[in-house]
């Protein structure tokens, strides 16, 4: 181990033999910013920063959180009691079915029904909803933001927090949202014929039906963990599905969409791909769209909604990026590659896998929500203080 600037670093066996990887999976994670590297003092050999490796390594090995609490919030505690998403042996189900199979037919409204326990079909209520402000050049993410905050000024019901409630509640939010994104007045509409009718794509109906199944829930990621804190302090569901919103926005989550865009954009139109990636690699840049921490032997979402792809534009680009970025990194594709994948596939506009993502995944923040309201406490994770130590009082100071 070496120390510059007071940075401990590794060297690349040492940091490939911590993490039990290659080295050529060991210059991925650098690529994608996971890893810092800096120059040897001498030769051509470079070093890797040790913190980053670590923390790495307790990433890929989520059990070892509770030996490290200074880093439990990392793909490890608090763990909440949850029933509604389980993710276990590489696979992804919702109150034990799974999603993969689900997604051949299903439509978000019927997983809705399965994620909330709902008796009734919400969805098939009055869909009267307040006129939205006009937001004249807004874009759709501002849009929904917009008629969300709105509706829930005149939806008294919101206040109501039994599960039976939250869900019609639910309903009224997710085809809100989808009109949002839309740009379109709520309707009866199946929630993926609106958006894809409003991305000006009808020949997408099934691919976007197939993606929102898929993304419906996930778990405790950073949106919905966000989502479940507004709801611990009773705050309603518009409110708490209005903070996933804000969480889903950053680029390491929902928006992470945009650089997958960027990298199709930089090599699947290249006419050499092995050369484009590999120059990639050199370069030290990202592939973004590639691995997951809950997916060791690659993300079955990504693989479903692929699949669903055959046969259209693109597929065969994505498919051959997807195998060449393995053979050099031995990362698999995951969600937001296939999401970027289907945008490319049926021409979508730049907003639309955003909005597949956060109309979808809001279906998991509200059964999160009607979770965290039965379990009626407040989520309040304590801090591991690292600051300065408490001052003695100075004499002669009252």
């Amino acid at each position: 181990m070496s120390e510059i600037q007071g940075i401990s670093y590794l060297s690349a066996r040492e940091a490939a033999t911590e993490l039990n990887i290659s080295r050529a999976s060991l210059y991925a994670y650098v690529s994608r910013g996971l890893i810092r590297s800096a120059p040897a003092a001498q030769g051509r050999q470079r070093l890797y920063a040790a913190e980053d490796v670590r923390a790495l390594r307790r990433r890929k090995n989520p059990d070892d959180a509770e030996a490290n609490p200074g880093h439990a919030l990392d793909f490890g505690l608090p763990v909440l009691t949850s029933a509604v998403t389980l993710i276990e042996g590489g696979r992804l189900y919702y109150r034990g079915r799974d999603a993969i199979a689900l997604a051949a037919a299903a439509s978000l409204e019927t997983v809705a029904g399965l994620l909330w326990r709902s008796q009734t079909d919400v969805f098939a209520a009055n869909v009267e909803a307040p006129p939205a402000p006009r937001l004249e050049g807004a874009d759709p993410i501002c849009r929904c933001i917009a008629a969300l905050a709105w509706a829930q000024q005149h939806d008294a019901r919101a206040h109501n927090r039994k599960a039976t409630a939250v869900a019609q509640t639910g309903a009224a939010i997710v085809r809100q949202m989808a009109a949002a994104f839309a740009g379109q007045s709520p309707s009866r509409r199946p929630i993926h014929e609106v958006l894809a009718y409003g991305f000006g794509a009808p020949t997408a109906v099934d691919a976007v039906r197939i993606a929102l199944v898929l993304l419906a829930d996930h778990e405790l990621n950073a949106s919905t963990f966000t989502a479940r804190c507004a709801a611990s302090t009773a705050a309603t569901p518009y409110a708490a599905v209005l903070a996933g919103l804000a969480a889903l926005q950053g680029p390491r989550h929902g928006m992470q969409h945009r650089q997958v865009e960027a990298f199709f954009r930089d090599v699947a139109d290249r006419p050499a791909l092995a050369g484009a990636l590999a120059d990639r690699l050199t370069r030290g840049d990202p592939f973004p769209g590639f691995g997951h921490p809950l997916y060791s032997a690659g993300d079955p979402r990504a693989v479903a909604l692929l699949a669903a792809l055959a046969g259209r534009p693109f597929h065969r680009d994505a498919t051959a990026i997807a195998k060449q970025v393995f053979d050099l990194t031995g990362e698999h594709p995951n969600v937001d590659f296939a999401l970027g994948a289907l945008a490319r596939a049926y021409s979508l506009p730049s907003h639309a896998p955003f909005a597949i993502f956060a109309t979808a995944r809001a279906v998991g923040w509200i059964a999160h929500v009607i979770e965290q309201y039965d379990e009626g406490t407040l989520i309040r994770p304590r801090a591991r203080y690292v600051g300065e130590a408490p001052q003695a009082p100075h004499p002669g100071v009252g």
